[in-house]
C-alpha cells in the first residue's frame, strides 16, 4: 500500500520525521510519498537542502500569497496528481488551506475516490480557536465530515478539541511531533548545584508576548523569585525590546539572559546546561521544544495551553503545569518546583522515561505504519 502526505512546506522537523519513516518502513508493505505545496512560507523560512530529503517527494507549483497572516495556496496540478494516483491521502496542512478543502470537496462530489485521513494539531485553547465564529465552525465541521480515514493527532488535546467542536472522529492514530534523537538525547542530569550558584531555568520560544506570555511569566513569579534563578531565553521576536526594558527597569540583568536565535545544536547545548525548562504560552498547539526538553532530561514547568502537556507532564513527577491567565497559579507552581531541588534528579529520570514512552520515534512511526497496514487488510 502507498500513502501520500499532502502538506504545505518542508519544515526541518517534518523532514527529519519523514526520513525516519523511510528507514522504518523498509521491509514492510507500507510506502509513502510527500507532496509539498512549496518549500517555505513567508513567515517560516528555513535553509532547506533538498539533498537532506531521503524519501520520495514532489514540490508543487502554483499560486501562493501571504495576506494578513493567512497563507493562501492553490496548487491544481499537485491536487490532480494526488487524487488520480489511486493512493490514500493524508491531509497534513491546516483544514482551512484552499488545497485541502478542494480535495475534500472533490471527494464529496465523488470526483475523487481516495481514502482521506487528516493530520491535525487541533487545540481548542489556542487564541485563534477561542474566537467565536459560526461560519468558521460550519466550514470546519464540513471539512472534517469528509474524512473517512484516520484522524492523526499529536495527543489528547486534539481529541478533546474535536469533542469541543462537536466533530465526529473516526479511528485515531497518535502521532506526536517528534525531534531528532541524535541531537536531543542527553542522559540523566546530575543536579549538583553549588550552594552559591543559581539554578538555570530555560525558555526556548518565539519572543511574541501575545502568544508566548514570557513577560506575563516574569511578572507573575515576582522580582524576588527571579533574583533566585538565572532565566535564559532563546529566541527572537517583536517583544524582545519590551522584555529588555522590563529587565533593565527591575535590575535583573544578572538574572535574565537573552540568547538570540540558536541552531539546533546550540539549543541542545542549552538544554544540557539548564536545570528546568519553562514554556509559559498563552497559545501553543503542540510545541516541539517540550519534546526536546524531556528528551534532554529536563523537568518541566508549562502552561496548560500547550497542547502536548498531557503527554509530557506528570504532575509532581517530572514537573507542573499552570494556567497562564492566573498569576497566583504561575507563582505557586514556580515556588513549589523551586522548593523541590532535592527531587530534580528524580524529575529528570521521569522526563526521560516519559520521552521514551510517548515520543520514541521508532515506536511512534511503527505504530503509524501498522495502523495503515491493518486497516488495508480488513
Amino acid at each position: 500500500m502507498k500513502v501520500i502526505f499532502f502538506t504545505n512546506i518542508a519544515a526541518p522537523y517534518r523532514i527529519a520525521l519523514f526520513n525516519d519513516l523511510e528507514i522504518i518502513r523498509q521491509g514492510s508493505e507500507f510506502d509513502f510519498e510527500v507532496y509539498f505545496m512549496r518549500i517555505s512560507e513567508e513567515d517560516r523560512n528555513w535553509d532547506v537542502n533538498l539533498k537532506d530529503l531521503n524519501f520520495k517527494y514532489k514540490i508543487g507549483k502554483g499560486f501562493y500569497a501571504f495576506i494578513r497572516g493567512f497563507h493562501l495556496y492553490f496548487n491544481p496540478i499537485l491536487i490532480h496528481r494526488a487524487i488520480t494516483s489511486g493512493n490514500e491521502i493524508i491531509l497534513g496542512a491546516s483544514w482551512n488551506n484552499i488545497n485541502t478543502m478542494l480535495i475534500v470537496l472533490l471527494k464529496k462530489l465523488r470526483l475523487a475516490s481516495n481514502t482521506l485521513s487528516v493530520w491535525s494539531e487541533a487545540n481548542y485553547l489556542t487564541l485563534g480557536s477561542q474566537k467565536k465564529n459560526k461560519f468558521k465552525n460550519l466550514i470546519r465541521k464540513w471539512f472534517f465530515s469528509g474524512i473517512d480515514g484516520f484522524f492523526i493527532v499529536p495527543g489528547i488535546m486534539s481529541v478533546l478539541s474535536f469533542e469541543n467542536w462537536k466533530i465526529k472522529v473516526n479511528s485515531v492514530i497518535f502521532l506526536p511531533n517528534l525531534v531528532s534523537q541524535k541531537i536531543f538525547n542527553y542522559k540523566i542530569k546530575p543536579y549538583l548545584i553549588k550552594d552559591s550558584g543559581k539554578p538555570i531555568f530555560l525558555i526556548v520560544a518565539r519572543l511574541e508576548e501575545r502568544l508566548k506570555g514570557i513577560l506575563n511569566f516574569m511578572q507573575s513569579i515576582s522580582i524576588e523569585n527571579l533574583k533566585q534563578i538565572e532565566l535564559r531565553i532563546a529566541g527572537e521576536g517583536s517583544s524582545l525590546i519590551q522584555y529588555e526594558q522590563f529587565v533593565l527597569k527591575n535590575g535583573l540583568t544578572e538574572n535574565v539572559k537573552f540568547l538570540g536565535n540558536l541552531s539546533q545544536n546550540e539549543v541542545s547545548n542549552e538544554y544540557k546546561q539548564a536545570d528546568i525548562f519553562v514554556l509559559p504560552s498563552f497559545s501553543d498547539p503542540s510545541p516541539l521544544t517540550i519534546i526536546e526538553a524531556i528528551r534532554s532530561g529536563l523537568p518541566l514547568l508549562l502552561s496548560d495551553r500547550c497542547g502536548n502537556h498531557y503527554e509530557a507532564v506528570k504532575q509532581g513527577e517530572n514537573g507542573y503545569t499552570f494556567n497562564p491567565f492566573e498569576p497566583y497559579d504561575i507563582k505557586s507552581k514556580f515556588e513549589m518546583l523551586l522548593e523541590q531541588k532535592h527531587s530534580w534528579k528524580l524529575f529528570s529520570e521521569r522526563s526521560l522515561q516519559i520521552a521514551d514512552l510517548n515520543f520514541n520515534n521508532e515506536k511512534v512511526l511503527k505504530n503509524l505504519i501498522n495502523k495503515f497496514i491493518q486497516n488495508t487488510s480488513h
